[in-house]
């Protein structure tokens, strides 16, 4: 995080809780981690707590065929769209995870005692890259990549955490994208953002 987004989400703790700031958009996320101009033929991932590790990944033709699926029959509402980009983000972790070694990851996890870990960091920036690979190839009609959200100390388990985002295009509501919440290979929580900075429950608004 850049030592003004920092700062900005700090005075946001002290003032009210619930304040998320914008932290650049997704490409500018993925150009500061070394994860830019992804393909599904090559690619970077994180790992190991703020992206302290990036590791090349390769999926097969058949891999990325199977992950895509979910899309490519046209979601007939935002709602369905949003449950088939969840499918699509979890097919993708599970893939990547086979080959990385951190499908052992838990959610909420930091530096975990046993095994690999992937802190709000290094799941942001890998949901970012899974995005852009997804919107490439034209599989979303009713939402955009949005940016790096992040928000203060007193919500989301009382420290700083940051999430990637989407945008429906009609409306210009902003979903967060949620991984670090769950165990690995589970299903993603997409959520309003305005409710999640307000430290509502975690859902899946689809």
């Amino acid at each position: 995080m850049s030592h003004t987004a920092y700062l900005t989400s700090l005075l946001c703790a002290l003032t009210v809780a619930g304040c998320a700031v914008d932290s650049g958009s997704l490409d500018r996320a993925r150009q500061n981690f070394g994860t830019a101009d992804p393909r599904p033929e090559a690619f970077y991932t994180c790992g190991s707590h703020n992206c302290s590790k990036r590791i090349a990944v390769s999926l097969s033709p058949q891999e990325w065929a199977k992950a895509r699926a979910p899309l490519i029959r046209r979601a007939p509402s935002a709602g369905a769209e949003r449950r088939a980009l969840a499918e699509a983000l979890r097919r993708l972790e599970v893939m990547v995870g086979a080959k990385t070694g951190y499908n052992s990851d838990l959610a909420y996890s930091t530096l975990q005692l046993a095994g690999k870990a992937q802190d709000c960091v290094d799941e942001m920036v890998n949901t970012a890259v899974y995005l852009a690979l997804l919107d490439d190839a034209g599989l979303l009609r009713f939402h955009r990549p949005g940016q790096r959200v992040t928000i203060g100390f007193m919500t989301r388990r009382f420290w700083t955490h940051t999430v990637a985002s989407i945008v429906q295009q009609d409306t210009g509501q902003e979903f967060i994208v949620e991984t670090w919440a769950v165990d690995h290979g589970k299903t993603p929580y997409i959520m309003d953002r305005t409710d999640w900075a307000s430290n509502a429950p975690l859902r899946r608004d689809f």
